[in-house]
């Protein structure tokens, strides 16, 4: 595929590989993250998060917009807009196994229930999803998430916007690391906050006093394991006193581990992610 004449090349500083801008016409354009591509499979796509302003944090009900980017053909096109977002990582904007499959998330200002969105954008094929997504499974057969109302609660950016936050109170059974078939839409509470902390042995007097959230959720390469990274925070606090560990797990939720505790990665580091062998 040849990158359309429309996007102008990038020269400054004289960069080893070719580079485009591909929204010159647009501003406020977002990728997601660094584990999920916005190329989209085929590599004629792209797809972003438009932040409409920039000169303020965003309130709950704000709208975005979700933007496709046809590289062959040099447009860009808004496919939907959304209030389903926050600064980070957009409206979550990534691709599911093909050109068919780009998903985000929207959330309804009546109930302020955010879903999730498989959106085709040959077609225009739009399906609402029972649940959120965080990141999709390479196959685009499942979509993974914490719960996203709740993750602002020990960072902000990373979930949707709403006026009243849920708050945790030390490791409940409804919360946790939810999972949704992006076929049928349903979705499910695939291991409780309760259960990772139990079956890792979590639930001992140094994490008394406090509350978990779970934060980042990934699926290996291969789809067969889930890691999500298990914040514990002090009550009432975001960063004092907050302690980290990485649980992974099997696709349906058993063997669970802890494959990095809290007194290694209290020594430095961040943004955890799976190896290519998965």
């Amino acid at each position: 595929m040849t990158i359309s004449d429309v996007f102008p090349r990038y020269t400054d500083f004289d960069p080893l590989v070719p580079v485009w801008c591909v929204t010159p016409n647009i501003d406020g354009c977002v990728h997601r993250f660094f584990d999920a591509s916005s190329i989209s499979p085929s590599g004629r796509y792209v797809g972003v998060t438009r932040l409409r302003f920039e000169d303020r944090m965003p309130n709950p009900g704000d709208l975005a917009d979700v933007v496709l980017v046809d590289l062959e053909a040099g447009t860009e096109q808004v496919v939907a807009e959304t209030r389903g977002w926050d600064t980070q990582l957009g409206a979550q904007v990534q691709w599911g196994a093909d050109d068919s499959q780009l998903f985000f998330n929207d959330l309804d200002p009546q109930t302020w229930h955010p879903f999730g969105v498989r959106y085709d954008p040959e077609t225009g094929d739009r399906k609402e999803l029972d649940g959120t997504v965080y990141m999709v499974s390479r196959d685009g057969k499942w979509a993974a998430s914490p719960c996203l109302r709740r993750i602002g609660r020990t960072q902000a950016g990373y979930g949707v916007l709403v006026p009243d936050v849920p708050e945790n109170r030390g490791a409940p059974d409804d919360d946790g690391l939810f999972v949704t078939d992006t076929e049928t839409g349903a979705c499910k509470l695939l291991v409780s906050i309760r259960e990772m902390v139990v079956a890792t042995g979590l639930d001992s007097e140094e994490y008394a006093g406090g509350d978990f959230y779970a934060f980042h959720v990934k699926w290996n390469p291969q789809g067969d394991r889930l890691m999500v990274v298990l914040r514990w925070i002090i009550q009432g606090e975001k960063k004092v006193g907050r302690k980290l560990n990485l649980i992974t797990m099997k696709a349906d939720g058993s063997d669970l581990k802890i494959a990095i505790p809290d007194a290694e990665w209290g020594k430095g580091g961040h943004h955890p992610d799976w190896a290519p062998d998965g």
